[in-house]
């Protein structure tokens, strides 16, 4: 895994599937408290596909989900899947803390250091 290459492959699903993250937040956000039910379906699909956040946000999320194969074609599941949820995990916690103004606690922000410590485990051989 070491060429500049390598971590590109890695970096691109991981940010965009963040990005997707604090894109569908926003876009609820907008929407309000959501009724999930059989009745209201249609008019919640047309809600969903109305707003700019969500569309964009999932057309992003596809893109993630298409770099995260071609990843997949290259690099062990075992190493490269904890390595992009607990990167996400780490990006959409300080992103949402930026951007969305969500708080973040002391705990929180030891158990992102936690996470980081752990990724560069996985990073390593």
């Amino acid at each position: 895994m070491g060429s500049p290459q390598s971590y590109l492959i890695l970096i691109i699903p991981i940010v965009t599937a963040s990005v997707a993250q604090l894109l569908f937040k926003r876009g609820i956000s907008s929407l309000g408290v959501l009724n999930f039910s059989f009745a209201n379906l249609f008019s919640l699909i047309l809600k969903i596909l109305q707003n700019g956040f969500l569309v964009t946000g999932a057309i992003i999320f596809g893109i993630s989900f298409l770099f995260y194969l071609f990843s997949l074609s290259k690099f062990q599941l075992s190493v490269i899947y904890p390595i992009f949820v607990s990167s996400g995990i780490v990006i959409v916690s300080l992103a949402s803390w930026f951007f969305l103004k969500e708080g973040l606690s002391w705990l929180q922000i030891s158990g992102i250091v936690v996470i980081i410590f752990g990724i560069f485990l996985l990073a390593t051989k």
